[in-house]
């Protein structure tokens, strides 16, 4: 496996390094200090709030695992807004009951595994949900993953909303239930959550939201049991992803045919 990462590093130095031009429209940075946090948790509450109609204390998501992550942010390089966000945290599989996905799924069965590497809290501003910002997001994250991290899996949740997107949630609930089995992990949510059929739906209800599709075509595999948030009032999925597929299939991808 480390032989054909030393490979991957090799073909994205470069262009990592130098982006192309399309790119001039971002800039990525890590989260440095607490002023830089604050930023970021009230970007987070913004989204969270328009997305799942919740309100946060102070305007701000915060929460314990903050302080223990490391905080990825992408912006608008010309109005400095925040565009883009998630957040990573190291953990060996020991430690699993730690982290912020034990507290919705069973992920006893993972604590043979070493350096797994789990994403949250991501999100997007509106206007740049088409999915190149995420893209690029990731594209930054490769080096912090690959290399000081050296992370052989990543984890996390995946979440749609409950609130006026009923239908959505039932047709994206069915997509990843009919998914074929290499593209879905085995796992069992602590509380699951069997959406209902609607009485009515609209054509792109039947539309997976964006960040699941960036995650099948980076060959994530998704649960197929939702686990029912009730302070977010959303379905959320786990996410479980080879690093090795990562670089193969999606990032080098990207920079041959961007």
């Amino acid at each position: 496996m480390f032989a054909k990462l030393n490979q991957y590093r090799q073909n994205l130095s470069i262009p990592l390094i130098k982006p192309k031009k399309a790119q001039s429209q971002y800039r990525f940075e890590w989260v440095e200090d607490l002023k830089q946090l604050k930023e970021v948790q009230k970007f987070r509450a913004t989204q969270f709030s328009d997305q799942f109609g919740i309100n946060f204390d102070h305007g701000l998501d915060q929460d314990l695992y903050d302080l223990d992550c490391e905080h990825a942010v992408l912006r608008d390089k010309w109005s400095n807004e925040i565009v883009a966000y998630t957040r990573l945290k190291l953990f060996q599989g020991h430690e699993l009951a730690q982290s912020y996905s034990a507290q919705e799924f069973d992920v006893s069965g993972f604590s043979q595994l070493s350096n797994i590497v789990e994403i949250g809290r991501t999100c997007v501003h509106p206007r740049y949900r088409s999915g190149k910002a995420l893209s690029i997001l990731w594209l930054h994250l490769v080096p912090t993953v690959l290399w000081k991290m050296k992370a052989k899996h990543l984890m996390g949740c995946v979440s749609i909303r409950l609130e006026d997107n009923k239908a959505r949630a039932y047709y994206t609930h069915q997509f990843i239930k009919q998914l074929e089995d290499k593209k879905t992990i085995n796992i069992n949510a602590i509380s699951a959550y069997e959406p209902t059929h609607p009485k009515f739906s609209f054509p792109q209800d039947e539309r997976i939201p964006k960040l699941f599709d960036v995650y099948l075509k980076m060959n994530a595999k998704l649960s197929k049991q939702a686990y029912y948030d009730q302070a977010f009032n959303c379905l959320d999925y786990f996410v479980f992803l080879d690093v090795n597929e990562i670089a193969k299939n999606f990032v080098l991808n990207k920079m041959v045919h961007r």
